[in-house]
């Protein structure tokens, strides 16, 4: 199944042929019911995010062979959506949201992808993967078609600023995930945590009036991504958590530097923020009941100005200014399905007494 969704994805994301995309379509239905779903959702968001395919699956679509009720009433959990964190004229930051389930309800794949694009370049800033496989045991569900023999594996991947970071396991081998569920602590799992150098320039600019002005600009930024797994047996329910922490610093200064008086600007620029995607699957019924979330936490956004000057004789003036902004946090829009089951799986009292205790 993931390599079937793996595959998919490459041929719509490269320039895919009328017939390509053709039998793509024809395949919905011949599938395992969530990976009909997920396809079907797939579909649906290119259409809706206009993306380049969208023409020629218009144009497959006029087919009543490949459009139809049969086709295209399959349901299911499985979904993929997205949309825009932030768009002007200048610049656009987009997210994605893929999310793939066994037919037990079980996680299969989860992928959100950020992108930062311009009219000339894209950007593929962050994706973390989580993948996960045979763990239908846990909840007595039965395996897949083709996936009874699976070893229970857990594991996630991540990539930032088009660069492939070393995958973690959460574990592998059914005896290796009791160990982690008896002995974990409920914190996320650390995928990586570093620095990074975004820009380091220094220059001198010739002036009109024969002086010369020393330019220097620095930003850096700090990444932490971390995501985990939790079942609750007692409770029915399992969740997935991708944690994305960050903080951005951007330092500009100009100096001109003359025999009779020294005199600057420095400016510079705080923040720090978080992205955070929660997928919260309730197995004590059928159908499954599944929430996802994307959360965009409240962030500060700090700007200071210095002007300094000095003379000779020792005599120093400085000018400081400075604003400091609270940007509130949203939960970022999915479709409608997905807002109706939220409301579904957190009105639901877990001390019920339709309880399995």
């Amino acid at each position: 199944v993931l390599f079937r969704s793996a595959a998919a994805e490459v041929i719509l994301n490269n320039n895919p042929s009328y017939m390509e995309v053709k039998n793509l379509l024809l395949s919905i239905g011949e599938l395992p019911q969530e990976m009909n779903k997920y396809m079907l959702s797939v579909v649906a968001d290119i259409l809706h995010f206009e993306l380049p395919a969208s023409k020629l699956i218009r144009q497959v679509l006029k087919d009543v062979r490949v459009h139809n009720y049969d086709r295209f009433s399959k349901t299911g959990s499985s979904s993929a959506y997205s949309g825009y964190m932030t768009r002007d004229s200048d610049i656009a930051s987009t997210y994605s949201l893929d999310i793939l389930y066994s037919g037990s309800g079980i996680l299969r794949r989860s992928n959100m992808d950020i992108f930062i694009l311009n009219e000339k370049t894209e950007l593929h800033a962050n994706q973390v993967v989580i993948e996960a496989q045979g763990l239908e045991s846990l909840i007595a569900a039965t395996a897949d078609e083709g996936e009874e023999d699976l070893e229970s594996f857990a594991g996630m991947s991540a990539i930032l600023f088009d660069v492939q970071l070393r995958p973690v396991t959460f574990f592998r081998g059914y005896s290796d995930l009791m160990a982690k569920m008896f002995s974990a602590t409920g914190e996320p799992m650390n995928v990586v945590k570093g620095l990074v150098l975004l820009v380091d320039h220094s220059e001198v600019i010739p002036l009109q009036s024969g002086l010369k002005a020393r330019a220097e600009f620095q930003g850096g930024i700090s990444i932490d991504i971390s995501g985990g797994m939790d079942f609750s047996l007692w409770y029915r329910e399992s969740k997935t958590s991708v944690i994305n922490r960050g903080s951005l610093v951007v330092v500009g200064n100009i100096e001109v530097d003359s025999l009779f008086v020294k005199a600057g600007m420095e400016a510079r620029m705080e923040t720090e923020t978080g992205l955070d995607f929660i997928s919260t699957v309730k197995f004590s019924e059928y159908p499954f009941l599944v929430c996802m979330q994307i959360d965009k936490g409240q962030f500060p956004l700090r700007q200071f100005v210095t002007k300094y000057e000095s003379l000779p004789s020792g005599k120093t003036y400085t000018s400081r200014k400075g604003k400091t902004q609270l940007v509130a946090g949203a939960e970022l829009p999915l479709y409608q399905e997905n807002s109706n089951m939220c409301k579904k799986v957190f009105s639901e009292d877990p001390d019920s007494s339709d309880s399995w205790f």
